[in-house]
């Protein structure tokens, strides 16, 4: 998919602002020209036409080497007061140097294969540069004096799904207790340290209780580090398959939910049908889960119709209504794209419940 780059002007930053609060300014922004890096290496990776991998990377330099003067700008401008944001700007800055140096490597290969790994080690390259960068940003005081923030637009816009909600959330949780979890081990050092100096008995068992507090704390943070990246890392799977779905051609503006109908997909999300009566005769529809409480319809954008049912533990929710299985497949991979990796296909005849098995025999008469 060729993709067209519509560039916002640079933010504009008030003079009575002080340091700290453009250094916010400048570190998100390069944040985001790493994240429209991001975007394009992935298209490049996922690409099979040759002149959208080459568009594509172009923009994804093009994007990165704008994050990098966004990051020199605010390493310029910090003070030593703005010791951790300023620590956070140079490793964005660090790894979008190295990024930099991916693309490039990935424009001048000449080779397929080798050429798609570069690209991928140039889309997890930017993502440590997105994630440092908005790091930094957190430890900047002030408030952003921002009119208008750079932006990369596709022809045919990506909708967020709670999916790359959860992948952002999930990779800042990682790198903040891999943080704390650094912090620990530096006071642990500096403990052991006062223990081998120390003479005062009383001070040496204080010292030792405050290790061994902190031993649990890094324990508990070791657990929960390892659960987090867990989640990201299939998180991260489900996403990589995702969009490899959609560059196959499954989008949103053409999925089978809109076939036959008279509004577009998007006006039947105003409402959940709650036990409502089901068709006779055969159907499909695409079990999406059961969920504990009532989700919000947006969840469900581009899905219709929706049907809720109570069951025992929960609400079960489930979607379309479809009379061949080719088109209730083709809805499963929809709903897949989308992050609802447990959906799958359900089949009813006159109302009952049957197997897909007894429903293909009675597609076929």
């Amino acid at each position: 998919m060729l993709l067209i780059m519509i560039l916002a002007s640079f933010p504009a930053i008030s003079q009575t602002v002080n340091n700290s609060a453009k250094c916010k300014a400048l570190a998100i922004s390069g944040a985001e020209w790493a994240k429209g890096s991001y975007n394009f290496s992935k298209e490049s990776y996922l690409s099979d036409n040759p002149a959208a991998v080459s568009l594509n990377i172009d923009s994804s330099d093009y994007c990165m080497r704008q994050s990098v003067l966004c990051l020199d700008s605010c390493i310029a401008l910090a003070s030593d007061s703005d010791y951790f944001a300023l620590g956070f700007a140079r490793f964005a800055k660090k790894k979008a140097t190295n990024t930099l140096v991916r693309i490039n490597s990935c424009k001048q290969e000449t080779r397929k294969n080798r050429k798609r790994e570069l690209a991928w080690e140039a889309v997890t390259s930017s993502q440590q540069v997105v994630l440092d960068a908005y790091h930094a940003s957190f430890y900047f005081e002030g408030d952003v004096p921002v009119e208008k923030k750079p932006e990369v637009v596709a022809p045919t816009e990506k909708k967020i799904t709670k999916l790359d909600v959860d992948q952002a959330l999930f990779a800042l949780l990682s790198e903040q207790l891999h943080e704390k979890s650094e912090k620990h081990k530096q006071e642990i050092s500096k403990l052991n340290e006062k223990i081998k100096l120390s003479k005062d008995p009383v001070k040496t068992k204080k010292y030792k209780e405050e290790i061994k507090k902190l031993e649990l704390q890094e324990s508990a943070l070791v657990k929960k580090n390892v659960e987090a990246s867990e989640k990201l890392s299939k998180i991260n799977g489900l996403i990589e398959e995702r969009d490899k779905n959609i560059q196959a051609g499954v989008k949103s503006e053409e999925t089978v939910f809109a076939k036959g109908l008279n509004k577009p997909a998007d006006e039947w999300n105003k409402q959940v049908l709650v036990n409502a009566d089901l068709p006779s005769g055969l159907i499909y529809q695409i079990q999406i889960g059961v969920y504990k409480n009532t989700i919000v319809p947006e969840i469900f954008k581009g899905l219709t119709p929706i049907f809720s049912v109570a069951v025992p533990g929960g609400i079960s929710y489930s979607t379309g209504i479809f009379e061949k299985f080719t088109d209730a497949q083709e809805a499963k991979l929809y709903v897949k794209s989308m992050g609802l990796s447990d959906a799958f296909i359900i089949a009813y005849h006159n109302k009952k419940k049957i197997t897909l098995a007894e429903a293909a025999k009675l597609e076929k008469k």
